[in-house]
């Protein structure tokens, strides 16, 4: 009988900005709102004038260290984001292929142009659909002829989907486009955040095989090829489940985790031109 396809999926959500434009840097290269006593000597107000006061109401001891201030933004003033790269639909070739008197065997897999959600912005793929074939057995209950082949064709499709509202353009709110790196380099986008899941996506393929069909004989019993249909759909299903927990560790959980905007609903906020 058929079964279903298996599928995972991973995705991102839009982060939030904060915009801080040239003004901000002062002489020192640092960035500090106009209006913060951090940017005395450059853009920026200064104390206001005064007794001193200590963080804790009380003037400082002779010879101690002023008030503290808050921390500038080094780095000077934050530049554009990158473009998000462009979904590239392609073929990535065979992933299985068996074929025999009892094995029709065809995988493939694509990336496919972008499309819209419902539920979210995610990536998703899925392994097409598999049907063992009927048989008939003995009176011992061993398999004497087999009633077609094991069937499993078709092609894992690699796709992202935008929910309501939106587009690859906005920010990242957690994972990929929050590491230090990826903010130091402008790769902050949602759109790159989910490129980064096509591409874990289609490294894990490259890299791990694809569960082998059960493997089906003439005289084998009717217990034996159960047990080897059960092998194939736990194998397949802990394929796609480390599939997409690869991908989920990769993109993610790096940076601004994915479980910490669970736990919170806080997102990674990017400061922008």
């Amino acid at each position: 009988m058929p079964r279903e396809p298996v599928t995972g999926s991973a995705g991102g959500e839009s982060g939030d900005t904060e915009q801080a434009d040239p003004s901000w840097a002062g002489w020192a290269g640092d960035l500090a709102h106009p209006g913060s006593p951090a940017g005395g000597g450059g853009p920026g107000g200064f104390t206001g004038s005064g007794p001193a006061v200590g963080v804790d109401g009380a003037a400082p001891a002779a010879g101690a260290p002023g008030p503290l201030l808050a921390v500038p933004m080094a780095g000077g003033a934050p530049t554009p984001p990158n473009p998000p790269p462009a979904t590239n639909p392609r073929s990535l070739g065979s992933k299985k292929r068996v074929q025999n008197s009892l094995m029709d065997v065809a995988i493939d897999a694509k990336i496919v142009a972008d499309g819209r959600s419902t539920s979210g912005t995610h990536t998703s793929f899925n392994t097409p659909t598999w049907r063992a074939p009927g048989f008939r057995a003995d009176g011992s209950g061993n398999i004497t002829r087999f009633a077609g082949k094991f069937v499993w064709k078709g092609t894992i499709q690699i796709k992202t989907r935008y929910g309501a509202g939106a587009n690859a353009t906005q920010l990242s709110c957690y994972g990929r486009g929050t590491t230090d790196a990826d903010v130091r380099t402008r790769d902050i986008t949602l759109g790159f955040h989910e490129n980064n899941h096509q591409q874990d996506y289609e490294n894990y393929l490259s890299s791990h095989d694809l569960p082998d069909p059960p493997a089906l004989r003439a005289g084998m019993s009717a217990d034996d090829l159960q047990a080897e249909i059960t092998r194939f759909g736990d194998e397949l299903q802990a394929y796609t489940d480390a599939m997409e927990a690869d991908s989920l560790g990769r993109t993610d959980e790096v940076g601004h985790r994915k479980s910490t905007w669970s736990s919170s609903g806080t997102c990674y906020v990017h400061r922008v031109p």
